[in-house]
């Protein structure tokens, strides 16, 4: 009798469940519906249930990668233990390596105190004595024609003239190879040599040195400046496309640049070249052959 009971109230429970009812909005005024919705108990009680595992899955993907997690009390502890951990660890290497050192010089100490050093006798053996006046050189054929063509593929220009110390020759690269189309004519302001390449040249860094200008101007364009040692500065303008930024070390025939016509005071592809030394303008003609 009780089983039969219990099954009879199981029965009108699941019905109750499946019952539909229907959720309706109306305007107060009209009573005109808005808006319908039919339901179930049994839909209402799935939908809650699907919410709040949605809000539990976001709440715990939050708290296991996002930032948000350090602001949970256990887990900013256990980064902290972690944190003094490492920092014991590396301490830890460094005594170890200090007490290390320690230990070999009080052992290297004591063993110059008892005596205990032994002595090495220096490489005593004499050195063939050379007289550079019997010294004799001659270039070869094969010498001479390399010379010859590096001389005229004017891959490095060198000055005896131009001195970067007493004794030392200055060795420069040409910017780019090329055409000159105006000359150096300080009476009219024009400090350099414009010189007209392909589309696309790469300009090379005539020397080492340190970029202390990579900007653009309405005049010049993209202009880069390099200072380089013996208080020679080198200008390039009229670039497309700067490769160096300011403060970047560059080395010689490095590239710093691509050729353009950037700027008010540009008529086409080409590099305005200027060499500055203690303030005054230096023909670069005399340095270089850009063709």
């Amino acid at each position: 009798m009780a089983k039969s009971k219990g099954n009879t109230e199981k029965k009108k429970l699941i019905k109750r469940l499946r019952n539909h009812y229907k959720m309706v909005v109306l305007n107060i005024d009209t009573f005109e519906e808005k808006f319908s919705l039919l339901l179930t108990p049994f839909n209402v009680l799935v939908l809650f249930a699907l919410t709040l595992i949605f809000i539990i899955t976001v709440t715990f993907l939050l708290l296991g990668f996002t930032p948000l997690r350090y602001y949970l009390p256990d887990y900013a502890d256990e980064v902290l233990v972690r944190k003094l951990a490492i920092e014991a660890a590396f301490k830890t290497d460094s005594m170890e390596v200090a007490l290390a050192q320690r230990d070999a010089f009080i052992q290297n100490f004591n063993d110059v105190v008892n005596g205990r050093v032994e002595a090495e006798d220096p490489d005593t053996m004499s050195q063939a004595i050379v007289d550079p006046k019997k010294v004799s050189f001659s270039r070869s054929a094969e010498d001479s024609l390399l010379r010859q063509e590096i001389e005229k593929e004017d891959l490095v220009n060198l000055n005896p003239q131009f001195k970067q110390g007493r004794s030392e020759a200055y060795l420069l690269f040409p910017p780019i190879v090329g055409t000159v189309i105006e000359e150096f004519k300080p009476e009219r302001e024009h400090f350099g040599v414009d010189i007209s390449a392909p589309k696309g040249a790469t300009i090379k860094s005539v020397d080492d040195g340190t970029v202390i200008i990579s900007t653009y101007t309405a005049e010049t364009g993209h202009i880069i400046q390099i200072q380089h040692d013996n208080d020679l500065l080198s200008v390039y303008k009229h670039n497309s496309v700067l490769l160096k930024k300011q403060g970047t070390k560059v080395r010689a025939g490095e590239a710093i640049a691509i050729i353009g016509e950037t700027g008010e005071f540009s008529t086409g592809p080409h590099l305005h070249f200027e060499l500055w030394r203690n303030g005054v303008a230096i023909n670069p003609s005399t340095y270089f052959s850009f063709e």
